[in-house]
């Protein structure tokens, strides 16, 4: 057997080790006290106290063992590699020998000539390419196609530096997969602080821009309007011209002037010199629409922007840069604290952004700014592609051939091809625009989440529905970024017919044979060609190579000469596929994934087409329903009114209520609390506490998955807190949505923290799988203007989920007496938690102590998030001028949490064993303590709204000054914010 390390292990630092490597080499794993522990985990005894951890896997037959971790002193709650304060008795573990493993997992792909293998969510094994850039210094600007391994290699390499981290991409669900692939298998560096941010984050966390983004759908629709008598037809192309050349490429204005304009070369716009003063009278009216209108031009706010970055980071990862513009780029290395300290990962080939993106331009950047490099060569090329099957890399590289034959080298980076390194073969079928086979291939594929269609624009979308029934019908800009293991290609070229046939127009198929490609530039510096046909070329290679697997083109032109040259007239044939279907809850978490990619269109047609989802028979008691139905039962004697009120108010301990209905009389809300809520439950969600909830997962396959039950929470909230965490991992892995709140502003993991804060039993039992299941990567929130993006690894996310889970049972209370949360509470209240959920590092009194004072408003310090007020010393609240993200709004934290529904009342009378006889002189104390505390709590409250509206419009104030960098401590209004 082989054995390989896996690259964090030194292997000379383990004793004993040697030993136990000879045994495992010889397969002997009863000399090496063999045990398997978890899924394809197994341990091996060094001595009396020391284990290592290993993982057993197959390439190409031969076996190896891969070793993963060194295990000190029986310390598996420690491990990466199992569950968060997993307790392992070994002598229950029973020994193993190398004949009881049946089975092991089969690697793509090994670098047999290597020892070590890397690690993110899977085992990584570097090819001598990749192995020879891993070993590079920074600065770096790794180019290959998709699925080549650049974003797994840049994300080991960003493992090696230290200090303040930073990988940004355009693409919020790259950015959350790419920390999910970081922090995979418990991985955690102590030396390093990483934000991962798409690039619109990282315009939030410099300041938050006033009004929406311009996209490209807005724009079309303002050309349509204002395009008036001009010969300009392409809003795309208009739109590539103002971002990639009017506003892109200078770091020195924020836009050309007119004359800077139209004195440009013939290759550094898209339009000729005759149409070019017409451009500019469009955009001149574009600039006061945005004005007006309350939108920005992410370009024109990067070069705005730059006065105001400062130097914040040690090291930078730009992934897919070619989405990316230079000014954006050169604000993103601004904010560098070292030159040369980045790495930029990106493919020219599949540019489809409106950008006018290329390398020479990047080398240009970085000749103009020479801080921004520490040394000349920088580039590597990754030519291996581990995503796609050999046919379908054989056709790209086709593409690629016929970009280079028609239009020249773009660039000496850019002038590679790819070898396919993938495993099934896969297929390409080139099939006739047919009723019949278009009727064919919509029955066998229609009810599968394996295939997807692409078409080249928007507009074309709706004629391939026609045809295809399949929600899953993209644009190739929406396709960007997707993969699926089946694409269908409608009628890509033959929609596009004059465009491809220029392109195809002159060019000799023998040009397109061989393995390489000489680099030559157009001789003709004056052909625009490659401007004007780029996006249809780039657009073609982007759709091909988003299938990993199959390839289906259904082309009414056959005959294409753009079909000859690509060789794909040899793949006509009739329709060979049998019919696939998908589960429907295999559609809920397509849909979901969509969801977090930005394709919502697609994901509501899944949910209104596939899972046909419709409203929910039953009346939702949302907040305003709750209000009116609040005032009826009060008001009058209707006895189910008041009970539904009863019941609404126990879901959300809405103390208000609760109180006002003993004072009416009510005697249900008279008993004690834990005695109403077990009623409700067998009432309202007996079925979520069922080992088998059938009839709650028929309801989200027949309502939606995040649907709302009849007191506005959603299946995953109940679940939740009923503590089924069955039902939670089913409806996660479902797709359900953990971000949605209640009428209260908690969410299901707020909720469960609730329960367990107040539950011993639900705490040791219930909270640890749930909390691992619900517990968010991250959580944006906006404080002094700024975005502050909150990973679940810093505690003061922690702190503040306590809080809002603390707010309306206890904060009222704590207010009153007080003034606010005070370390020591929240060190006791915490540890009843399992150390699964908080270590105990993490519940001592002065580590809560350093992190609340840490993070408060008043607080000077860099990596101050600006949580919590201090009220006075030692007491603190949550930041009051908190915003939080809500979908794609900010929403301020009291918008959330009502500071009106705050239980400042003591218990009412129905939580004393009081007499009867004694209840009347009980009441009458009880209304005076509460009238006492009432006043002081509303005036609290008072002040804190004061606080808001004083501090937001001091921060507008200072945001719309010109002077001051959001950062900026020297400001005469920062006092003003201080105070505030």
């Amino acid at each position: 057997m082989n054995v390989l390390f896996y690259n964090d292990l030194n292997p000379k630092n383990i004793p004993g080790l040697t030993k136990v490597q000879k045994a495992l080499e010889a397969g002997n794993f009863t000399q090496a006290d063999v045990r398997k522990i978890d899924t394809n985990l197994y341990r091996a005894r060094l001595n009396r106290s020391d284990r290592i951890l290993f993982s057993l896997y197959r390439f190409q037959g031969e076996p190896y063992c891969l070793i993963l971790e060194h295990v000190l002193s029986h310390a598996y709650e420690k491990s990466r590699f199992l569950s968060r304060g997993v307790v392992i008795d070994e002598n229950k573990i029973p020994v193993i020998s190398s004949t009881d493993i049946t089975e092991s997992k089969e690697l793509v792909y090994l670098n047999t000539g290597s020892d070590r293998f890397n690690l993110l969510d899977k085992i990584i094994s570097f090819d001598d390419a990749q192995q020879s850039i891993y070993k590079l210094p920074p600065p770096l600007v790794i180019i290959g196609s998709a699925g080549s391994g650049k974003t797994a290699l840049t994300l080991e390499k960003m493992k090696q530096a230290s200090g303040d981290v930073l990988y940004v991409s355009l693409s919020p669900f790259l950015v959350q997969n790419a920390r999910n692939l970081y922090y995979a298998n418990g991985y955690e560096n102590e030396n390093q602080e990483v934000d991962f941010l798409s690039f619109h984050e990282f315009i939030e966390s410099i300041r938050v821009p006033d009004g929406n983004e311009i996209k490209l759908r807005d724009f079309s629709a303002w050309f349509q309007r204002h395009k008036g008598q001009s010969k300009l037809k392409d809003p795309h192309k208009l739109f590539e011209e103002f971002r990639g050349v009017l506003t892109g490429p200078s770091t020195e204005s924020a836009w050309l002037s007119r004359s800077e304009y139209l004195k440009l070369g013939i290759k550094q716009s898209i339009y000729s010199e005759e149409e070019r003063s017409g451009v500019y009278d469009l955009f001149e009216k574009y600039l006061s629409h945005l004005k007006s209108n309350q939108l920005y031009d992410t370009n024109i706010v990067s070069h705005e922007y730059l006065s105001k970055a400062s130097a914040r980071y040690d090291f930078i990862v730009v992934d897919e840069v070619q989405d990316i513009t230079n000014i954006q780029l050169y604000l993103i290395l601004k904010t560098l604290r070292n030159a040369g300290h980045f790495i930029l990962c990106g493919d020219s080939n599949q540019i489809v952004h409106p950008n006018f993106f290329s390398w020479s331009k990047v080398k240009s950047l970085f000749f103009e700014q020479k801080t921004l490099t520490g040394h000349s060569e920088v580039v590597r090329v990754l030519q291996s592609n581990y995503r796609n099957s050999p046919v379908v890399t054989h056709i790209a590289n086709r593409i690629l051939k016929l970009k280079h034959a028609r239009f020249g080298s773009i660039d000496k980076e850019s002038n590679y091809l790819v070898d396919s390194i993938g495993g099934q073969r896969g297929s390409l079928q080139l099939l006739n625009d047919s009723d019949k086979v278009k009727k064919d291939l919509n029955a066998k594929t229609s009810h599968s989440t394996k295939f997807a269609v692409l078409v080249m624009h928007p507009d074309q979308k709706a004629k391939a529905s026609k045809w295809f029934k399949t929600p899953l019908v993209f644009s190739i800009q929406e396709a960007k970024g997707l993969e699926y293991d089946n694409i269908i290609l409608y009628n890509f070229i033959s929609d596009e017919e004059k465009a491809f046939r220029d392109i195809a127009s002159g060019v000799d198929p023998k040009a397109l044979e061989g393995d390489t490609l000489n680099y030559a530039r157009a001789k003709d510096k004056s052909d625009k060609s490659l401007e004007v046909y780029k996006f249809y070329i780039n657009a073609l290679y982007v759709a091909m190579t988003r299938a990993v697997s199959n390839l289906f083109l259904v082309e009414e032109r056959q005959k294409h000469p753009m079909i000859r040259l690509l060789d794909m007239d040899q793949y006509s044939s009739d329709l060979s596929l049998d019919k696939q279907d998908s589960s429907l809850d295999e559609w809920q978490k397509e849909a979901r994934k969509l969801e977090l990619q930005g394709k919502q269109e697609q994901a509501d047609d899944i949910r209104d087409r596939i899972l046909k989802q419709k409203p929910v028979p039953w009346p939702v008691l949302d907040q305003n329903a709750f209000t009116a139905l609040q005032e009826e039962a009060l008001a009058g004697t209707n006895k189910k009114k008041r009970i539904l009120a009863l019941e609404y108010a126990l879901v959300y301990h809405h103390r208000p209520t609760l109180n006002a209905l003993v004072k009416a009389g009510v005697k249900a809300a008279s008993q004690p609390e834990s005695k109403s809520l077990t009623q409700l439950y067998r009432k309202h969600y007996m079925t979520y506490d069922l080992k088998n909830p059938g009839s709650v997962l028929r309801d989200t396959e027949q309502y939606g998955i995040d649907h709302r039950t009849i007191f506005n929470l959603t299946p995953l909230m109940v679940a939740s807190r009923i503590g089924n965490a069955g039902l939670v991992k089913e409806l996660v892995e479902r797709g359900a949505n953990p971000n949605k709140t209640g009428s209260n502003g908690l969410n299901a993991l707020q909720l469960a923290m609730e329960m367990a804060l107040f539950d011993e039993k639900y705490a040791k039992n219930k909270l640890p799988d749930i909390y691992q299941l619900l517990e968010p990567d991250s959580l944006s929130i906006q404080a002094e203007g700024r975005l502050i993006k909150l990973d679940k690894k810093l505690m003061g996310l922690f702190i503040l989920n306590l809080m809002f889970a603390l707010f309306y049972r206890t904060l009222g209370n704590v207010l009153s007496i007080n003034c606010g949360f005070t370390a020591k509470e929240i060190t006791e209240r915490v540890q009843q938690l399992p150390d699964s959920v908080l270590p105990e590092r993490r519940k001592r009194q002065s580590y809560i102590s350093s992190i609340l004072s840490g993070n408060e408003v008043e607080r000077d310090s860099p990596y101050n998030r600006k949580l919590f007020k201090r009220i006075k010393r030692g007491h603190y609240i949550i930041n009051p001028l908190l915003k939080l993200r809500e979908e794609e709004q900010w929403a301020s934290i009291h918008d959330l949490l009502k500071l009106d529904d705050l239980d400042f009342k003591p218990a009412v009378i129905a939580d004393y064993d009081v007499r009867p006889e004694y209840r009347i002189s009980f009441q009458q104390r009880l209304d005076h303590q509460n009238t006492i505390r009432s006043e002081n709590v509303r005036y609290f409250c008072g002040e804190i709204q004061k606080l808001i509206a004083e501090g937001e419009r001091v921060v507008k104030d200072v945001i719309s000054s010109e002077e001051l960098s959001v950062a900026s401590t020297s400001h005469p209004l920062q006092d003003k914010v201080t105070t505030s």
